[in-house]
């Protein structure tokens, strides 16, 4: 059965930290899974692999796809292990005993399919997008995720993660690797979650002339951030929810906003932005969810203001 590209499932290493190779160990040590059975474990798994192959990798000559969904394999069975357990050690080895590896398998793809459906919708929609009427013109559309948060969603259509922690605003990255454990979902979970609160809070913003503004948001690193510090400069200097910064206003507004000698945010003024949010988004009978959300970013872009290298500088 094996040809030379698919013995690099039986060659393939399982990961070490993953919930199916715990199981496997437990079960050794308490005397359930013996050598033979871990083989047997290991040959389903190969067969399962084989087929996922036949059925989804075009061209078996590509090593890197063979082995991505290899890795696939054994991390969608791990986690569909670790959900039918409950994460109870002792109960993932009998279940595991007891059922065939597909089911394992079934249901990891079941639970990450959900969120890889929720990531592509907010990487293909999650924009702002200029009216009817501005359509003859050349205007790139303004997505509501950064250069960091785009690398993550689209690392996740490949079943990799490129996070170790949820960020209201993300930041950080690591190199995509595949996720294993319920952990690594309910962690992806969670800045899907953060992503879409923003989509709504956007969505709830004064817009009319966010297509009029020079340079244009489109063009930003990270659109939404510089997008929403221009509306708290222009909030904290004239009272005015206007999208326009002009040259001299975010230095203004940075002498307003951070105490001179802490190099702290002040809080009455920032309290003040965080009322203006709070109260706008309520009147739009937004979620708590998204009030709540929108108020933890509001602070996470403040935040970017202490940081003396920060420029809003459009790359």
């Amino acid at each position: 059965m094996q040809t030379s590209k698919f013995s690099l499932v039986t060659d393939a290493t399982l990961d070490g930290k993953s919930f199916l190779a715990h199981t496997l160990a437990h079960g050794d040590d308490i005397g359930k899974i013996d050598p033979e059975k871990a083989e047997t474990f290991s040959d389903d798994i190969a067969a399962l692999t084989h087929k996922l192959i036949t059925m989804k990798v075009v061209d078996l000559s590509d090593e890197s796809a063979l082995r991505a969904q290899i890795q696939t394999s054994f991390a969608l069975t791990s986690i569909g292990l670790e959900y039918g357990s409950k994460g109870n050690l002792d109960k993932a080895v009998r279940v595991l005993i007891a059922n065939p590896i597909v089911k394992f398998y079934q249901i990891g793809n079941t639970l990450t399919d959900k969120l890889l459906q929720r990531a592509n919708h907010i990487l293909e929609n999650a924009c702002i997008e200029p009216d009817e009427a501005l359509t003859h013109l050349d205007i790139d559309n303004i997505h509501i995720y950064n250069h960091t948060e785009a690398k993550f969603l689209e690392a996740l259509s490949s079943y990799n993660t490129t996070i170790s922690n949820a960020q209201i605003i993300l930041k950080d990255s690591q190199s995509p690797r595949t996720f294993t454990n319920l952990s690594d979902m309910e962690i992806i979970r969670q800045q899907l979650d953060f992503l879409e609160s923003r989509w709504l809070y956007v969505q709830a913003l004064p817009l009319d002339q966010v297509f009029s503004v020079d340079p244009p948001f489109s063009i930003a690193i990270d659109p939404i951030q510089t997008l929403t510090l221009s509306l708290m400069a222009n909030l904290a200097l004239y009272y005015e929810p206007d999208l326009q910064l002009e040259p001299d206003t975010l230095s203004e507004f940075h002498n307003i906003i951070i105490d001179e000698n802490s190099q702290q945010i002040r809080q009455e003024p920032r309290q003040r932005l965080l009322n203006w949010i709070d109260s706008y988004l309520e009147q739009d009978n937004q979620s708590d969810t998204v009030k709540q959300y929108a108020g933890a970013y509001w602070d996470a872009c403040l935040q970017e203001l202490i940081n003396s290298d920060f420029r809003l500088e459009i790359k």
